[in-house]
């Protein structure tokens, strides 16, 4: 028998087209399953975190019944509005915190609306019908909507199969079963500002090449402070474990994958399904005496990294804090912001303000001092005070360039005009150059000195 001829192929081509397309149109979202929500009206008197005012989005209350999770707009600024999950309860008689949101650094205003429709496209338009946000799934055949009880917020097609999660799309907050990828679009949790507009700032976590990595951001130029270190990591998950098969013993956990097992099925992504992690170590942040099922880990406005966790057998105060990577004397002070622009920090305590004039007393007002652009006439005119038996919070993960003369490094600072100071280990010879100086950690080592510029 003769082989079919390559016309007759596209005409079958065009068939299995029509007919995957018509499947897909046919499955579409019920009428009774749409909604459009306007964001008007009253606010919810609760608490929330940001002294923010807010509004529950009544259309999905039947589908997250029982947990501690709500869909919401809240805004912390008249007329600018996120679309955002809440963490807890009105009865709770706790601060409410912000787990996630879609459109943090693009607000809308009063009467904007989120509409499901027919076609599944949850979409978020301001009042003037601008698309704000959207989940690109039109005619991708969704059919249904839901808030899952760990806070994933789920559209999925009418096998239960996930089209689009919130998952996917991390902000500042990893949940119970939420994962970064080093490949993908979600590879890190970005902070918020602290100031009353809450958009993207300067700390973040990453997964990548180094590891699990914490970062600040000094005008584009990424500055580690912590993190844990690892090469050849495919992805980290967020997760309570049982401790011990027990239902009342629990363990906050990082697990990290580090490389597919060969031949290992692949599993598709259900609605509530196991989360298998194959070839993978893990990371005990904390052990809990009770149930940990509903926490999350967050990175802070101030680049700390926290976990809060749900205590359900109390009838107020519900949330708690379990876990801070900056949580102890020997950790604390290494946190940038732990005293303000610029301290000295020992033992958790901002103890002094640096000057050349030497250690003055620590206060809120203390500030780095200011940079003369010496750099363009050859840093002749640089001039530096000393600080003796001190780290910058970089010098844990930076040992710096050397080994180099003490005056090499002062040379190189003074030519630099993003330097803004040096630190010199005497023993080893080396230079660590720093563009922003933030809190300064005491050392019992005397040869650990630094260099300010001024």
């Amino acid at each position: 028998m003769a082989p079919p001829s390559r016309f007759s192929i596209i005409p079958l081509y065009f068939l299995l087209s029509f007919i995957l397309f018509s499947v897909v149109v046919q499955s579409q979202v019920p009428q009774n399953k749409t909604f459009r929500f306007i964001n008007q009206g009253d606010f919810n008197e609760y608490i929330v975190e940001y002294d923010a005012n807010h509004r529950i989005i009544s259309n999905l209350e039947n589908s997250f019944y029982q947990t501690p999770f709500r869909l919401c707009f809240y805004n912390t600024t008249p007329d600018a509005n996120i679309f955002a999950i809440r963490a807890g309860l009105s009865r709770d008689e706790d601060l409410m915190r912000w787990v996630w949101d879609a459109n943090r650094n693009d607000p809308v205003r009063e009467n904007s609306t989120l509409t499901f429709g027919r076609d599944g496209n949850l979409v978020l338009a301001d009042v003037d019908g601008r698309v704000v946000w959207q989940t690109n799934t039109a005619n991708k055949g969704v059919t249904g909507i839901s808030l899952q009880p760990n806070a994933n917020l789920v559209l999925h097609d009418k096998n239960g199969r996930i089209i689009w999660q919130s998952f996917d799309y991390p902000v500042d907050t990893l949940l119970v079963g939420q994962s970064l990828k080093i490949n993908g679009r979600n590879n890190k949790l970005v902070s918020r500002t602290s100031d009353v507009d809450g958009r993207d700032g300067p700390y973040s976590i990453v997964l990548d090449k180094k590891g699990f990595t914490m970062y600040v951001n000094n005008s584009g130029k990424l500055l580690q402070y912590g993190g844990w270190g690892g090469e050849g990591l495919l992805n980290v998950t967020f997760d309570a474990v049982p401790e011990d098969q027990s239902i009342t013993a629990y363990e906050l956990v990082l697990a990290f994958t580090e490389s597919q097992q060969p031949n290992t099925p692949s599993t598709s992504r259900h609605l509530l399904q196991s989360r298998p992690v194959s070839n993978s170590r893990g990371i005990i942040l904390k052990k809990l005496n009770y149930n940990g099922t509903y926490s999350f880990l967050r990175l802070e406005s101030d680049g700390n990294l926290k976990i809060f966790t749900y205590y359900r057998n109390t009838t107020y105060l519900k949330w708690a804090e379990t876990y801070a990577f900056f949580g102890d004397d020997v950790r604390e002070c290494g946190l940038p912001s732990k005293c303000g622009s610029y301290g000295y920090c020992d033992k958790r305590m901002c103890i002094a303000c640096p000057s050349p004039k030497g250690l003055l007393g620590w206060s809120e007002d203390c500030k780095p001092p200011r940079t003369p652009m010496t750099c363009q006439s050859g840093g002749a005119a640089a001039k530096y005070y000393k600080i003796v038996g001190v780290e910058h919070f970089m010098s844990p993960y930076d040992e710096g360039e050397g080994p180099m003369k003490v005056n090499d490094c002062r040379n190189k600072c003074s030519k630099d005009c993003k330097c803004v100071g040096f630190f010199y280990k005497e023993e080893s010879s080396k230079c660590l150059r720093v563009p922003l100086l933030g809190t300064l950690i005491k050392n019992v080592n005397t040869s650990h000195v630094g260099f300010i510029k001024y």
